[in-house]
């Protein structure tokens, strides 16, 4: 069984682009815009042992564009149904069906309104188990009937651009629509369509929506103000201010305080007595001294008593100078100084004070205090209010809000925010919420904490308390999920549902909200994996290269349970100054913790391993073009990369040292290198054009052997190990080479690395493994058992081949795409198991053994592919200032002029281009160069064939020869533009204008080009034009005024125009560009413009060849005299005639080597064929005529046999 080790990483920033089942399935848009599936596997059954192992389902291409966002089934998991909505807008149906014990993505259904309204699909969602909904970006909601496919389209979101969507758990059809603006609507979608309320719930845009999962709740709101939350050292400055204020006020609140009966005031104010004069003697009311009224009467009997002046306390605040920030760090520095001088508490001391309390306890105990007698406790005062349909939503900067059924605000609070609207440098923020129970609502702030809080309880101000659940991630935590159902009860709310979380550092965490403990932490990835690297030292090591900019480092171990599994472990990223797609890793084979990488942008750096921090990449000096797709060390400090065709080592002793450059060179032709492996018997180095070499280990590296085996770039080379790990001795294929290549043929061919008989090395063909149905990537030999070999494939598969019987014995398709990459296990006691990856983005470790070769079966997904729309781009409309800094206008596509328009004749030979052209330029250039006695002579030479077109490599009469043929076929043919336009391209100017002017065919492009002669021919033209209009006129043929002469489109025209000009590169430069290279030639020559007409032969063979025309492109380097380029370009085709001349060619220009090898393909492609002679199959084959005659013999005779039957007869 296969199990997933590095998850396909879900799409950033998209809060409802990941979600999970009640069963625990994790669904979800990944990279290549592919759908990811991640299936569960039995509790201790994966091969790494744990709990939480997954295997991975995975669709790439599923939509054009990435998914945006996902929903599942309500009839989960019966039926494994999953709503996709793109960023093109298209929204589809996939569904999941077992087949032959194998899962397979299957379309069923779509709708594309969101494509006609060109938006972009911001949510979806399911309503029930018919009816889908989605939303667009510009405020269309589509309601999708899924049993008769009907879609319609809600408009009561105009001028409203949703952000965010989710559909209510509780009522069906009705959904809840955050927007940009900060507008939450929640619509009703039964017909007809109506908005139940529209509140305006945050200042800043909404990013996240859920519902309450319970449909009626009890919201207790306290009497009492909640406490304002502050930070860590805010609190701390605040306790150190007290603890000083307390020390210096105390003295003087016992002093103002008489006979210590008055109540203790804060410490924060004095006490002062007031003045005699506090009152006005005049402003109290003289009473009369005969009648008392307070006398022999109760008190207050008659109203308030009598005003007795007395001492009044009363607390004022102390005054204070205010103190600068430097006098408050002073005073803070002595609080700290004099905090740091105390003397450490001893044991001793704690056990006086531990006595010393016991003994005031016991007093307290006794009765002696009395201040502790009586205890006041203060409860809080509480009120229940019942609310339903509850809504919770986000904002961007952390606003959190509770919404009632009605629209109205029942809660809130503020979550952290490393941004604010204020903020200068405004990072994105991607707050999201999920209500997890009806007690707990799960927060993820901007500072990538998973917050929680219970949103049925509130203060008098209708505030939320919330608190950390976990600071597990280091930046852009984005996402929150759980298997948690969306419709609960007060049972199902008791239970433990593991919550996922997603961030941008790529790392998918499984939480316990019960235990507090986390279950899981699983890395992802968001590229391709194109290398995985076991450690030389450490079998629990693996690097793995992956195209998101980053090296991931998997340490792992062996299970203390069973030592057949491998526990999980854990993966480490790194990825600063990596800065690219890394296409391959290679650990130092002694120094620890050393690794090296390459990446696609030409980077080679090396990156320290050791410790558990991320440390940066050191980057080495740039000295190679293109993807390094090849790195490996030699000797001591010496790593060697290849890419570009160019193979260099470097001395990472001295990282600061430029590179040293490595050039192979066989038979006088300096290689074009694609790869290189080092080795302590040799070094391998494999050529783009299909050769391998075997250089010497030590530097300077001399030449060993060579062989050509492929025509095309060798990808990977791979030395079978001296010996294995199960043995002790040599290993009998020691010599052996696995080679593999992008050839066509799919083959992987095993070299013999042996001993001449004067000595020397050589490299020899041994086997051939032909099996998989696409290119070959990688190969590995087992490191534990001889003879065994590993290929991974562009057909998605993984091979298991027995060199020695020459069979496949296992074949692992799990890769739903192309494998890119595999590699055995390095643990000694797992000789069988494997890790792979591949385009989609997951690392899977299976065992050979339970993919037997008999078994397999191709997986091949059910994915209607939507055709490439070609919509016509409105030109946008510029400000004035920005149409100044523009230009005025853009050619978004090469315009392409016609091939047959100028020279047909050419065009139709170059056609049909046989190899009697190619042996006649090879015999040419072997009469120039005076070696027609020693040289094996081309023969067979068919003068009768259509090879007239080879002349245009000749002298300027052969040339000239053709081009009249061609001005003869145009008039012939009435083709007069292109007869006009070819005599222009020879600059035959005068003879342009008399056979224009004679027909009447005068106009102004014409008139345009006669000054390029002289300012007299210009006027004497202007005046045959203007005889022209009036003899026309005469004749009652105006509209031949108006005509619309083309001239063979722009190309031609612009062309034209520029000879008119005198600018023959211009010309030359806008055909070639036009892909035009034939006519471009043609102009160089008639121009005698030779160096440049060489350089438009080789552009011409280069596009020949990078278009898979290898006739032709040898042909143009058979006329540039580059022998080996032309052998080159034939050996790469598959037809025995070919190939033979490509054998001359090569022996010609002394490549005896790649002579053989083309030699050898082409006895193979004759054996394959047979010796039958295809023109004898052909004559007893009936043809078509003879049918279509047979039919009607058979016919008549039937009608014959009725007619005599009718008859009588």
């Amino acid at each position: 069984m296969e199990e997933a080790i590095l998850f396909p990483s879900p799409n950033w920033f998209r809060v409802s682009g990941f979600i999970v089942s009640t069963d625990n399935w994790l669904v979800y848009g990944g990279p290549s815009k592919s759908i990811c599936v991640l299936e569960p596997l039995p509790s201790n059954t994966g091969l790494s042992g744990g709990n939480s192992s997954y295997k991975a389902h995975v669709l790439n291409r599923a939509h054009s564009e990435k998914i945006i966002s996902v929903d599942i089934s309500p009839e989960w998991p019966a039926k494994r149904s999953m709503l996709m909505g793109s960023a093109d807008g298209s929204v589809k149906q996939w569904t999941m069906e077992l087949i032959q014990n194998t899962w397979r993505f299957k379309s069923t259904q779509s709708h594309e309104v969101h494509v006609h309204e060109k938006e972009e699909v911001c949510g979806v969602g399911y309503c029930n188990k018919t009816i889908a909904v989605s939303v667009g970006c510009y405020g269309n909601i589509v309601k999708w009937d899924l049993t008769s496919n009907v879609v319609r389209m809600c408009n009561l979101l105009k001028n409203m651009k949703p952000n965010c969507m989710q559909c209510s758990p509780h009522i069906p059809l009705q959904v809840a629509v955050g927007t940009k603006q900060g507008v939450i609507f929640v619509v009703d979608l039964n017909e007809p369509f109506k908005l139940l309320y529209k509140v305006r719930g945050q200042d800043d845009e909404i990013t996240s929506l859920s519902w309450c999962p319970q449909f009626e709740v009890a919201l207790k709101k306290s009497l009492k103000e909640m406490d304002k939350k502050v930070g860590k050292a805010t609190e701390r400055m605040l306790r150190i201010r007290q603890i000083d204020n307390e020390s210096d006020n105390i003295g003087e609140t016992e002093k103002s305080q008489p006979n210590h009966q008055t109540e203790r005031l804060e410490v924060s104010g004095v006490v002062k007595n007031l003045p005699e004069d506090s009152f006005d003697e005049s402003a109290v009311v003289q009473e009369d001294d005969m009648f008392d009224i307070y006398k022999d009467h109760e008190v207050n009997e008659f109203g308030h008593k009598k005003f007795i002046s007395e001492d009044v306390i009363v607390k004022v605040k102390k005054e204070e100078e205010p103190l600068d920030y430097l006098a408050e760090c002073e005073k803070l520095r002595d609080v700290i100084l004099k905090r740091k001088n105390q003397p450490e508490e001893s044991i001793e001391s704690l056990v006086q004070a531990l006595d010393k309390t016991h003994v005031d306890n016991e007093k307290s105990d006794d009765g002696a205090s009395s201040s502790n007698k009586e205890v006041t406790v203060a409860t809080d005062v509480e009120s229940t209010h019942i609310h339903r349909h509850l809504l919770a939503t986000i904002g961007k900067y952390g606003g959190v809000r509770i919404w009632s059924k009605s629209g109205k605000q029942v809660a809130t609070c503020f979550v952290a925010s490393s941004t604010g609207k204020n903020a200068k440098n405004k990072s994105p923020s991607w707050s999201t919420i999920l209500w997890y129970k009806p007690d707990i609502l799960l927060i993820a702030d901007a500072k990538s904490q998973l917050l929680q809080c219970n949103p049925l309880k509130t203060d008098c101000k209708n505030k939320l308390e919330w608190r950390i659940v976990h600071t597990l991630y280091k930046r852009g935590l984005y996402c929150i999920a759980s298997s948690a159902p969306r419709l609960q009860t007060s049972e199902l709310s008791k239970e433990d549902y593991p919550v996922w979380t997603v961030s941008q550092d790529r790392n998918l965490i499984s939480y316990s909200l019960a235990t507090r403990q986390t279950i899981a932490v699983r890395a992802s990835c968001g590229g391709y994996i194109y290398g995985i690297q076991q450690c030389p030292y450490d079998a629990g090591k693996i690097a793995i290269s992956v195209g998101d900019g980053a090296v991931r480092v998997w340490e792992t171990k062996v299970s203390e349970e069973n030592d057949s599994r491998l526990e999980f472990g854990h993966v480490t990223s790194y990825w600063q100054n990596v800065q690219g797609k890394v296409l391959t890793a290679a650990w130092h084979p002694v120094r620890e913790n050393l690794l090296a990488f390459s990446t696609a942008e030409s980077r080679v750096g090396l990156i320290d391993t050791s410790g558990k921090n991320e440390k940066p990449a050191r980057v080495l000096l740039p000295a190679l073009n293109g993807g390094v797709y090849s790195l490996c060390w030699g000797e001591e400090n010496n790593l060697y990369a290849c890419g570009g065709g160019s193979l260099v080592v470097y001395n990472t002793s001295k990282p600061d040292e430029a590179p040293a450059p490595i050039t192979v060179s066989v038979e006088g032709q300096q290689y074009e290198l694609s790869t290189g492996r080092w080795y302590p018997r040799a070094m391998l180095c494999g050529s783009v054009g299909g050769a391998v070499a075997a250089l010497s280990p030590q530097r300077p590296h001399t030449l060993l052997a060579a062989t050509f085996i492929f025509s095309k770039m060798i990808h990977t080379i791979e030395w079978h190990p001296l010996e294995t790990s199960n043995s002790t001795e040599e290993s009998p294929f020691k010599n052996l080479i696995a080679v593999c290549s992008l050839d066509k043929n799919n083959s992987i061919v095993i070299l013999e690395y042996c001993d001449k008989e004067d000595g020397s090395k050589e490299l020899q063909t041994w086997k051939t493994l032909t099996g998989h149905k696409n290119t070959v990537y990688h190969v590995m030999w087992n490191p534990h058992l001889d003879g065994q070999l590993l290929s991974a494939s562009q057909d998605g598969t993984v091979r298991v081949w027995n060199v020695a019987e020459d069979v496949c014995t296992n074949i692992f398709g799990g890769h739903t795409h192309t494998a890119l990459t595999a590699s055995w296990c390095a643990y000694p006691h797992l000789p069988t198991k494997v890790v792979s990856g591949g385009t989609e983005g997951c690392l899977r470790i299976w065992d050979i053994n339970d993919y037997p070769a008999e078994s397999y079966t191709e997986i091949r997904h059910e994915v209607k592919r939507e055709r490439k729309r070609y919509q016509k781009k409105e030109p946008k409309e510029l400000d004035d200032e920005e149409s100044k800094e523009r230009v005025a206008a853009t050619l978004e596509t090469k315009i392409k002029g016609p091939k047959k328009f100028l020279l047909p004749i050419e065009a139709r030979q170059m056609s049909k281009c046989n190899v009697q052209a190619g042996r006649m330029l090879l015999n040419k250039y072997l009469n120039n160069n005076s070696k027609s006695n020693d040289v094996v002579q081309s023969n067979g030479c068919d003068e009768a064939v259509d090879t007239d077109f080879i002349k245009i490599f000749g002298n300027i009469n052969e040339v000239n020869e053709v081009l009249d043929k061609e001005l003869d076929r145009h008039l012939n043919t009435h083709n007069l533009e292109g007869w006009i336009m070819l005599n222009l391209f020879r600059g035959h100017i005068d003879t342009v204008i008399q056979f224009a002017s004679k027909r009447d065919l005068l106009c102004p492009f014409l008139l345009s080009v006669a000054p390029c002669v002289s300012l007299k021919y210009w006027k004497d033209t202007t005046q045959l034009y203007l005889s022209q209009i009036d003899r026309v006129i005469a004749k009652g043929e105006g509209d031949k005024l108006f005509d619309n002469k083309i001239y063979g489109g722009p190309v031609y025209r612009k062309a034209a125009t520029l000879l008119s000009i005198h600018d023959i590169k211009g010309a030359v430069d806008v055909l070639a560009e036009a892909q035009l290279f034939n006519e471009a030639y043609i102009l160089c020559r008639t121009r005698y413009m030779d160096s440049i007409a060489d350089q438009i032969l080789v552009q011409w063979a280069q596009f020949c060849e990078s278009n898979g025309v290898y006739n032709m492109a040898a042909i143009c380097y058979l006329a540039h005299g580059n022998l080996l380029q032309a052998a080159t370009a034939l050996g790469r085709l598959n037809k025995e005639e070919w190939l033979s001349l490509a054998t001359e060619i090569a022996k010609v220009a002394g490549q005896t080597k790649f002579a053989e090898h083309v030699s050898e393909k082409r006895e193979q492609i004759k054996n394959k064929t047979g010796t039958v002679d295809t023109d004898e199959t052909l004559e007893q084959l009936p043809t078509r005529f003879e049918l279509l005659m047979k039919e009607n013999l058979q016919s008549g005779n039937e009608v014959s046999k009725d007619e005599k039957t009718a008859n009588g007869v």
